[in-house]
C-alpha cells in the first residue's frame, strides 16, 4: 500500500520569494555575500552596531567596505 502524501505544513512560498530577492538584487548590481566572522571580526561587528555605525549589520558593513575602499583609492 502506498503511503499517503501529507499537505505541506507552513510556508510553501519559501523558494519562491528567496528566487525573487535574488533576482531584485542582481538587477541592482548587487551581490550577496555570507560571512563567517572571527572573534574579533564580530566584536568590531557588534561596537561598530553599538556606536551607531549603521542600524543593521548589513548597513554596517556596506558602509565600512565603501570607507575602506575611498581610502585605497585616494592612495
Amino acid at each position: 500500500m502506498a503511503a499517503k502524501k501529507k499537505a505541506p505544513q507552513g510556508d510553501t512560498t519559501r523558494t519562491e520569494r528567496a528566487k525573487a530577492h535574488l533576482e531584485r538584487l542582481a538587477e541592482a548590481k548587487g551581490k550577496r555575500l555570507l560571512v563567517d566572522l572571527d572573534a574579533e571580526g564580530h566584536a568590531a561587528l557588534n561596537a561598530l552596531l553599538a556606536d551607531g555605525y549603521g542600524g543593521t549589520n548589513k548597513a554596517v558593513v556596506n558602509r565600512a567596505l565603501i570607507a575602506a575602499s575611498k581610502r585605497i583609492k585616494r592612495t
